[in-house]
C-alpha cells in the first residue's frame, strides 16, 4: 500500500512538472501579433515600403508568418512569396563553405591560390598569405570599392572573368590585418566552391541547403524566381515607390541575389538555431555553427562580423544578423542562439538612406522580449524628403539666376566694373570660383576618389536625388562659363 502510494505521489509531482514545463513552452511561444503587425504597419506607411513578408521563429518553432502590402499589381504579400534577399546571401555561402570544409573539400585556413592558382592582385602586400578564411570574415585586405565596381558597372562578365579582373585592384592591406567589407570577397569564395565541388556553386547550395530545409520557394535564378512568383521591385521617385526592372548579377549570387520566401529563411533561421539540424535533416555540425557565428575581427564597439555574419553584443545575449540591400530590394535577418528566436523581414524597396528592413526587424524582436520597439523611419524619410526639397530649392534658385545672369549681373558690371584687385576678386573671380568648386566636386574629384562610377551605383538606389545632383552641377558649371563669356565680351569691347 505505502509502495503505490509513493509510486502514485511521484506520478502526480512528475505529471505536475510535465504540466510546469509544458506551459512555460508554450507561453513563450505566445507573441502579441496584433502588436507586431500595428509596428509594422506604421514602419510600412512611414518609409512607404510597398511590400513586407515577416516569419518569427521560437524555440525550434516557425510562430508567425504573415505577408504584408503588395508585390507587384494585383499581387498581395505572402509568406511564400520570393524576394530577392541582398546580403544576407552571404551566410548562404559562409554555411556551403563550412559544409564543404567539414567533408574535408575545403580547408579554410589555406591559401586562396591554393584552389585559385593563378589568383593574383595588384598592390604591395602578398596575395599569397590570403586564406579562405580571411574571405569569410572580411580580412581579406580586399577593398570595399572592389564589390561596388560591378554593380556600378552592372556587370555581365562571368564568375571566373570577374575574379581574374581583380588582378587590376590593389590590396589595401595585408590579409588579415583589419576588416573592410566587399561583395568581392564572397565572389571569390563562390568561384571556389566552383572549383571544390562537381555540382558548382548552385548546385552544392540547392542540394545540400536549400532541398534539406524545405525552401521551396527560394531560387538561385531570377527566371526561376520570376516563375515562381518573384516580388516586384521598387525605388522611390520623389518619395514614391515605382516598380522598376532591377538589376540582377548572376557572377555576384553568392554576394548577393539569392531569391528566398520568409517561410523557407524562417527554416533557414531554425536549423542556425538548431546547431546545424532542422526537423531531422542535418547540415552541419554544432562546433561548424558555432564556428560561422564566432567573430573575425573585430569591426567597431561590441559589432563584430564573423562569417557572412554579423555578430552583436546586446544585454544579456548575442545577437547573429545581417542584412541586404540590392535595388529594389531590403532584408534583415536577426536572432539569438541564447534566447532561441529569430526574426526575418523580408521588403520589396531599396533606400541606401532608409533600408528599413533591419530596423523594423530589431523593433519586432524588441516586441517579442517586452521591450518598446525603437524605430528611426521616420528621421531618415525626413532626411531623404529633405534632400529632395533642398535640392529642388537649389536648383530653381540657380536656374533663375542663369536666365537673368546676362541680363541683371551683365549691365551691373557694366555699368560699374570693379577696379583694383580686391573688387575684382570680389565680385568677377570669386563668384566664378565658387560656382566652379561644387561641379568640380561631383564630376571629377568625388568619381576619382572613389574608384568606381560612385554615381551610376547610387542612382540605382536613388535615381532621384542623383539626377538633380548631377542637374544642380550643371546648371552651376553652365553659370560659371557664362560669367567668363559675358566677362570677354565686356573687356573685348
Amino acid at each position: 500500500m505505502q509502495k503505490h502510494l509513493i509510486m502514485a505521489l511521484i506520478a502526480i509531482i512528475l505529471g505536475s512538472l510535465l504540466m510546469i514545463a509544458y506551459s512555460t513552452v508554450e507561453a513563450s511561444l505566445e507573441i502579441d501579433a496584433e502588436k507586431i503587425d500595428t509596428f509594422i504597419s506604421e514602419e510600412m506607411s512611414t518609409s512607404r515600403v510597398p511590400g513586407l513578408a515577416l516569419g518569427i521563429v521560437e524555440n525550434g518553432e516557425i510562430v508567425y508568418l504573415q505577408g504584408y502590402g503588395y508585390v507587384g499589381r494585383d499581387r498581395e504579400t505572402t509568406p511564400q512569396t520570393p524576394f530577392m534577399i541582398g546580403s544576407v546571401s552571404k551566410s548562404f555561402t559562409a554555411v556551403a563553405a563550412m559544409q564543404l570544409h567539414e567533408e574535408g573539400k575545403l580547408n579554410l585556413d589555406a591559401p586562396v591560390k591554393e584552389y585559385l592558382p593563378w589568383f593574383e592582385m595588384d598592390g604591395n602586400f602578398d596575395v599569397s598569405e590570403m586564406t579562405v578564411h580571411h574571405l569569410l570574415v572580411q580580412t581579406s585586405g580586399i577593398p570595399m570599392t572592389a564589390g561596388y565596381t560591378q554593380i556600378a558597372e552592372s556587370s555581365t562578365l562571368a564568375l571566373g572573368e570577374e575574379v581574374r579582373a581583380l588582378k587590376e585592384v590593389a590590396l589595401v592591406h595585408s590579409p588579415g590585418d583589419a576588416y573592410i567589407y566587399s561583395n568581392a570577397n564572397f565572389i571569390i569564395l563562390s568561384l571556389i566552391i566552383e572549383e571544390v565541388t562537381e555540382t558548382g556553386y548552385t548546385g552544392h547550395v540547392q542540394d545540400e541547403i536549400f532541398n534539406p530545409l524545405g525552401m521551396d520557394n527560394s531560387f538561385l535564378n531570377r527566371e526561376d524566381g520570376e516563375e515562381n512568383g518573384l516580388s516586384d521591385g521598387h525605388i522611390k521617385w520623389f518619395g514614391i515607390p515605382r516598380a522598376t526592372d532591377v538589376q540582377y548579377l548572376e557572377n555576384s549570387l553568392a554576394a548577393g541575389f539569392i531569391i528566398a520566401s520568409a517561410e523557407d529563411m524562417s527554416r533557414y533561421i531554425l536549423m542556425h538555431l538548431g546547431e546545424g539540424s532542422y526537423q531531422g535533416a542535418t547540415l552541419l555540425s554544432q562546433d561548424g555553427v558555432a564556428e560561422l557565428h564566432r567573430p573575425g575581427q573585430v569591426r567597431q564597439g561590441t559589432t563584430e562580423y564573423a562569417m557572412g555574419l554579423v555578430a552583436r553584443e546586446q544585454d544579456d545575449q548575442t545577437l547573429i544578423m545581417h542584412d541586404g540591400m540590392i535595388q529594389g530590394f531590403n532584408s534583415g535577418m536577426v536572432f539569438s542562439p541564447e534566447k532561441q528566436w529569430g526574426v526575418i523581414v523580408l521588403t520589396n524597396m531599396s533606400s541606401q538612406l532608409e533600408m528599413p528592413a533591419m530596423n523594423i526587424a530589431l523593433g519586432v524582436a524588441d516586441i517579442l522580449q517586452d521591450k518598446t520597439p525603437g524605430s528611426n523611419a521616420r528621421t531618415w524619410s525626413m532626411v531623404y524628403l529633405g534632400g529632395l526639397f533642398l535640392f529642388l530649392i537649389l536648383i530653381i534658385m540657380n536656374l533663375r539666376s542663369l536666365i537673368l545672369l546676362p541680363s541683371r549681373w551683365l549691365i551691373r558690371i557694366k555699368d560699374n566694373y570693379p577696379r583694383g584687385f580686391i573688387p575684382i576678386l570680389g565680385r568677377l573671380v570669386l563668384p566664378v570660383g565658387l560656382e566652379l568648386i561644387f561641379p568640380y566636386l561631383v564630376f571629377i574629384m568625388i568619381p576619382s576618389g572613389a574608384g568606381f562610377p560612385v554615381w551610376n551605383l547610387f542612382a540605382l538606389f536613388h535615381p532621384d536625388l542623383v539626377y538633380m545632383l548631377l542637374l544642380l552641377a550643371a546648371l552651376l558649371l553652365i553659370k560659371a562659363l557664362l560669367r567668363i563669356y559675358l566677362l570677354f565680351r565686356i573687356r573685348s569691347n
